[in-house]
C-alpha cells in the first residue's frame, strides 16, 4: 500500500512459525515499482517483500493479475487472499484483516503537465474540482478521505474522468485531455519515466494523502493469527535490513525515509527519488 508498536526485543530470538502446506494468493497488476514483469517473473517491491515473507513462513505463494476494483471483490469473497497498497477504510475493514507493520510511505500526490505548473490554484482537491480542472482517477481507488467524500457529490462528477488503468491516464494528461492524475509519488515518477513522459508531466506540490498503505488479507480465507505472524516476519525484515535492500532494488530512497541506513549506492539505483 505502504507503524508497528511491536517490542523490538522480541525479534532478537524470533523464529518464524511454519504453516506447512499453506498457500497464499497475492493480487498483482502492472504497477511499478511495486509490481512488474521481468523475464516472465512477477517482481517489484511488494512482490519481492511478500515472496520473502512467505519463504520465512514456509508458505506457498501464487500471483493473480487483477484490476483493483475486481481485486477488492475477490478479496471480500475469499477468492484472493492478499492485496498490497490498500488504504484503511471502514468498508474494507468489514472483510479484510490489515497488517500493522508499515515500512515505506509514498504519499499520494497530484501530477500535472509541466506547461500548467502555475495555471491552477493547488490548495486542495475541492478547490480544483470547483474550477474547470479535469481530474483523472482510477475506478474504485481511494486516494484520501477528502477524495472519497468529494466523488460522492454529483456537482463534481463531470470533472472526473475514471479509467481502470493508470497508463491511459498518463497519456491523456500528456495529450491535454485531462489536467491532473493522482498517484503514489514513487509509482508516478517511475511510470512517467518508463513512458518517456518526464519532460511533459511532473509532480505538483499538492499532497492528496500521506496516509500509509497496508498489506491486507481476506477474512474469508485467512485467519488473524496468520496476519499477526506475517507482521512479525515483516518487522524482522525491517530490522535485519532485508526490507530496505528489496526497496533499493527498484528505487533509491532519500535520507529520512525510515530506511536510509540500508541504502544502496545511489549511482547503482534504477530510479533516484528526491
Amino acid at each position: 500500500m505502504r507503524n508497528s508498536a511491536l517490542i523490538l526485543a522480541s525479534f532478537l530470538c524470533f523464529a518464524a512459525p511454519s504453516y506447512g502446506d499453506c498457500d497464499i494468493t497475492l493480487r498483482w497488476d502492472d504497477d511499478p515499482p511495486y509490481f512488474m514483469v521481468q523475464d516472465d517473473d512477477v517482481v517489484g517491491i511488494d512482490a519481492d517483500l511478500v515472496r520473502e515473507a512467505m519463504k520465512r513462513l514456509e508458505c506457498g505463494l501464487s500471483f493473480e493479475k487483477l484490476p483493483w476494483a475486481r481485486a477488492l471483490r475477490e478479496l471480500r469473497d475469499g477468492r484472493v487472499d492478499m492485496l498490497s497498497g490498500a488504504y484503511q477504510t471502514p468498508e474494507r475493514e468489514q472483510y479484510a484483516h490489515y497488517s500493522k507493520v508499515v515500512g515505506l510511505v509514498s504519499p499520494n500526490i497530484l501530477f500535472v503537465r509541466r506547461s500548467d505548473e502555475g495555471r491552477f490554484d493547488l490548495s486542495g482537491l475541492r478547490e480544483l474540482l470547483e474550477s474547470d480542472f479535469r481530474l483523472g482517477a482510477q475506478i474504485n481507488v481511494s486516494y484520501s478521505d477528502e477524495y472519497s467524500a468529494l466523488v460522492q457529490n454529483p456537482d463534481y462528477e463531470q470533472n472526473i474522468q475514471y479509467l481502470s488503468r493508470r497508463e491511459s491516464l498518463w497519456r491523456m494528461l500528456a495529450r491535454n485531455r485531462i489536467d491532473g492524475v493522482v498517484a503514489s509519488r514513487l509509482t508516478g515518477l517511475y511510470e512517467i519515466q518508463e513512458l518517456g513522459l518526464s519532460d511533459k508531466i511532473m509532480p505538483s506540490s499538492l499532497v492528496v494523502s500521506n496516509k500509509p498503505a497496508y498489506f491486507v488479507f481476506s477474512k474469508a480465507s485467512v485467519g488473524s493469527e496468520f496476519v499477526a505472524d506475517f507482521d512479525l516476519v515483516l518487522q524482522a525484515m525491517l530490522d535485519d535490513g532485508t526490507f530496505a535492500a528489496i526497496v533499493n532494488r527498484y528505487v533509491c530512497l532519500p535520507g529520512g525515509s525510515g530506511l536510509a541506513e540500508a541504502q544502496a549506492d545511489r549511482g547503482a539505483c534504477p530510479l533516484a527519488i528526491r
